[in-house]
């Protein structure tokens, strides 16, 4: 059977193509690669050797993704990925840092992860761990979430944060938490509250099998007595109490706490004279070693007030203390040791003392007639 003339035309097409194909190949093997021309094609063959020219080609690299590294001596080739994870976070100075920094990574993971090393490098690098991991030898991947939130509280290459996490992993274990996602959500907490040292100490203090720590401790609801225990906690927006009328001029408060007070006092002023605050915030290093932790006046959040001009006793008899059992709450604050109350809060019935809570807690409170005991055990219940 004969061939039709365009049956012809298609061979002689299908031939010229593949002669094409074979010149090609054989005299440039670079056509293939994605943005080569002649002033970059001269940098491959000066700086590739045959065997990353032949990884370039199989693997069909485009040229802008490592030309930038590749005239520095510690470029290779197969680490181009790690090199532009690395550049993309900003993160490195110079060049140099990026090439000594990507393979060490690479080698490292790859050793450990084969297949999964450069996805394990994405997790590292996302989380600004990649340096850890590197100078560190007991490094775990599970343990990601729990690193990303202690090396908040440590300095720029204090590595020591790996070792002291898993410290306290084992600790926050020894206490029944076995989830490490529980973990990790608990050790988010404890490092919006504490600083370095304190955290360090909250989680190696010995404590009575009865009291828990408080891993919220900035919460408005804190609950802080013998069986809730706070460490070396200092709030973080303390701020010096002024236009107030008080014993001492430095009286610190909770910024939230301080404007509802100024607020209560002024218009307390337009009916009552002689308000008196008699105490605020206490930091750590005023109390005793017995107090320390589990005293409320940590928090910056409780006051203790009182009429000038009239023995401290009688206060509770007094139209002020009865005008702020009626009204505090509308300002954000509950008596804390209300009558009736003393087998639930283990305090006897204190008209000085009040606790900011913020309003609606308050009026909640108020309105129930619950001690803030009596509110986080049926929070616990529920």
């Amino acid at each position: 059977m004969k061939l039709k003339t365009w049956h012809l035309f298609l061979v002689i097409i299908i031939l010229f193509g593949c002669s094409f194909y074979v010149v090609n190949l054989h005299f440039d093997k670079f056509y293939r690669v994605n943005g080569v021309n002649n002033d970059n094609r001269v940098l491959i063959e000066k700086y590739l050797s045959e065997d990353e020219q032949e990884y370039l080609i199989d693997n069909q690299i485009s040229i802008d993704l490592f030309i930038q590294y590749i005239e520095y001596d510690d470029f290779q080739l197969v680490n181009y990925q790690y090199y532009n994870l690395l550049k993309g976070t900003n993160r490195y100075d110079n060049t140099e840092d990026i090439l000594e920094t990507g393979n060490s990574l690479a080698t490292r993971l790859e050793y450990l992860y084969h297949q999964q090393a450069y996805d394990q490098a994405k997790i590292l690098v996302h989380n600004a761990l990649e340096e850890a991991f590197l100078n560190t030898d007991n490094f775990h991947f599970d343990y990601i979430d729990i690193y990303t939130s202690v090396k908040t509280l440590y300095q720029q290459n204090d590595y020591s944060f790996v070792q002291d996490s898993e410290e306290y992993i084992l600790y926050l274990q020894s206490k029944g938490y076995e989830d490490l996602q529980q973990i990790s959500q608990i050790m988010k907490m404890l490092t919006q509250a504490y600083n370095q040292q304190t955290l360090m100490n909250l989680l190696t203090t010995t404590l009575p099998s009865d009291v828990h720590i408080v891993f919220n401790p900035y919460e408005l609801d804190t609950l802080v007595n013998k069986q809730n225990y706070i460490g070396q906690y200092e709030p973080k927006e303390l701020i010096l109490v002024q236009d107030i009328p008080r014993i001492n001029y430095t009286m610190y408060l909770q910024k939230d706490a301080y404007n509802a007070l100024l607020k209560l006092y002024n218009d307390l002023s337009k009916e009552y004279k002689g308000f008196l605050l008699r105490g605020a915030y206490q930091s750590p290093q005023t109390l005793k070693d017995d107090e320390m932790g589990y005293c409320e006046a940590q928090l910056g959040l409780t006051i203790e007030v009182t009429q000038s001009q009239l023995p401290y006793q009688e206060f509770a008899q007094t139209e002020m203390a009865q005008w702020l059992e009626e009204h505090a709450y509308e300002y954000g604050f509950i008596l804390r040791y209300p009558q009736r109350k003393a087998s639930i809060t283990n305090h006897a019935y204190d008209a000085h003392i009040y606790r900011y809570v913020g309003k609606s807690l308050a009026k909640s409170l108020h309105d129930s007639q619950l001690t803030l005991e009596e509110y986080q055990l049926q929070n616990e219940g529920e």
